[in-house]
């Protein structure tokens, strides 16, 4: 069930206090008090004016620890996108597996892969202990821009291997830190808009042992953690 929208009460109006300064009055703490106002709100305006921007990522940062939706550029190691397997070969490979990899399922993307070619596309490879993985995305066919799911593809015995599916609203896959892949998703409340989700979730999934482990999860909210 979507989790309600909390939003701040009201601002009241408050009287003068007795240390503040009078009408024509002429002090250095005016001065002062105006200038912090001023940056204050040009603070405030830029904020709402991200709010809806395109790209609103997760800057969740515990202490003493990096965030993970801090992204590290492409490795230019990891070589091209569609190599070793085409998209026509990676398309095949989900269809026939119905949408269910070795880590997470999704047998609704498998059908949108089937039956729109343009929404399937290659995203950034990496490189995570020294092995090769290719990524894809798939489109929402009603919204192409918008990424509802992802697969890791890798190599095994000279043929493809479906590693991992990962769903979510305004999906991003991106290679993340120490052959980390960090999956980010908008989350939604009742009566956000398409531009504005209330919170944004982000989810670190590491290799170990042959296969992605998911890690903790980090959440945004209505601007809580």
């Amino acid at each position: 069930m979507p989790n309600p929208i909390r939003r701040p009460s009201d601002e009241v109006s408050r009287a003068l206090s007795p240390n503040q300064v009078t009408p024509g009055q002429k002090s250095r703490p005016r001065t002062i008090s105006r200038t912090v106002i001023a940056t204050v709100l040009a603070t405030l305006t830029l904020a709402g004016m991200a709010a809806c921007g395109p790209d609103r990522g997760l800057r969740v940062e515990p202490e003493g620890e990096t965030s993970p939706s801090m992204f590290e550029p492409a490795n230019k190691d990891s070589g091209p996108p569609d190599e070793p397997f085409s998209l026509k070969e990676i398309r095949k490979l989900i269809v026939d597996a119905s949408g269910i990899a070795v880590t997470g399922k999704a047998t609704e993307s498998a059908q949108v892969v089937a039956d729109c070619k343009e929404c399937l596309k290659f995203s950034t490879p990496f490189l995570s202990d020294d092995k090769r993985f290719q990524l894809v995305t798939v489109a929402n066919p009603q919204q192409k821009s918008e990424i509802v799911a992802g697969a890791v593809i890798s190599e095994k015995d000279g043929e493809p291997r479906l590693e991992l599916i990962a769903t979510g609203n305004q999906l991003k896959l991106s290679p993340g830190k120490n052959g980390t892949l960090v999956v980010q998703e908008a989350m939604y409340a009742d009566g956000d808009d398409a531009c504005c989700p209330s919170g944004w979730s982000v989810q670190v999934f590491r290799l170990h042992e042959g296969r992605f482990e998911p890690g903790q999860r980090f959440t945004r909210l209505n601007g809580e953690t």
